[in-house]
């Protein structure tokens, strides 16, 4: 990917290796500063910074609209020729808890000069969930038949909403929200399952709602295999686990 931003006399031109990611890759690049005038030019500065933003709050145009996750200050204080230009690498290592993309917001990379935060170029990081999260929850569904309805940012975790499917062996499940990360090199899911039930309210009976939920927290040598493959028998197991609770303890 590639982007260009403007600040006469100097153009800042970033060039990405790569379109999408995935939580705990690499993003790098090169940051090229041309000085566009007929005469030299000193440059205070020249930064790199990835920050999270919420695309209400930029498309609005608030103050501060960003969450700074690293910076990099590439350069300070070098003399440009006219016509001239200087190229710097960066890269930046994405945490394996890192914001996905989502509807509200995602990772972006700002770039430009000293006030980069306010007056720079930016570039959209398209994020996805790390791939052994994703091969946990291709294990919801095609093991248990959980269909996926959203993923979300929620605080340090990503969010997604499960519902189950129509069996008579989840028949007081509304839907199960779970909460994914991997930090620290353990896979921590937090289930919270929504449920229904009939209570009696005097002499009628009525719809009831409850919560419930159970914390996981797996090692790498359990979910991972030789080699590094993803370990589903250990994902049906936890998650097998983890279903019993939204589980009548009678079938009918």
């Amino acid at each position: 990917m590639r982007s260009t931003f403007f600040q006469q006399p100097l153009q800042h031109q970033i060039e990405i290796d790569g379109e999408n990611w995935d939580q705990g890759e690499e993003i790098k690049g090169k940051l090229i500063i041309r000085n566009m005038s007929s005469e030299t030019v000193v440059v205070n500065a020249s930064q790199v910074i990835l920050a999270y933003g919420l695309k209400k709050s930029i498309k609005e145009g608030n103050e501060s609209p960003w969450e700074v996750l690293e910076k990099q200050v590439l350069t300070k204080n070098i003399s440009l020729p006219a016509g001239g230009e200087q190229s710097y690498e960066w890269i930046f290592q994405l945490a394996t808890d890192c914001p996905i993309t989502d509807k509200q917001g995602g990772l972006y990379l700002l770039f430009g000069g000293e006030d980069t935060l306010s007056e720079g170029g930016r570039l959209d990081l398209p994020v996805s969930l790390h791939p052994i999260l994703q091969n946990f929850l291709q294990t919801f569904s095609t093991q248990f038949f959980f269909l996926e309805k959203y993923q979300k940012r929620k605080s340090e975790w990503t969010e997604v909403k499960l519902v189950p499917p129509e069996s008579k062996e989840y028949p007081n499940l509304d839907f199960v929200r779970c909460l994914l990360r991997i930090s620290q090199e353990q896979l921590e899911a937090h289930y919270l399952f929504k449920m229904s039930g009939l209570g009696r309210s005097g002499e009628k009976m009525t719809v009831t709602k409850k919560n419930r939920e159970l914390k996981q927290k797996i090692p790498p040598e359990n979910y991972l295999q030789p080699g590094g493959f993803p370990n589903r028998a250990c994902f049906r197991e936890n998650i097998n686990e983890a279903l019993n609770i939204a589980r009548p303890d009678v079938i009918f």
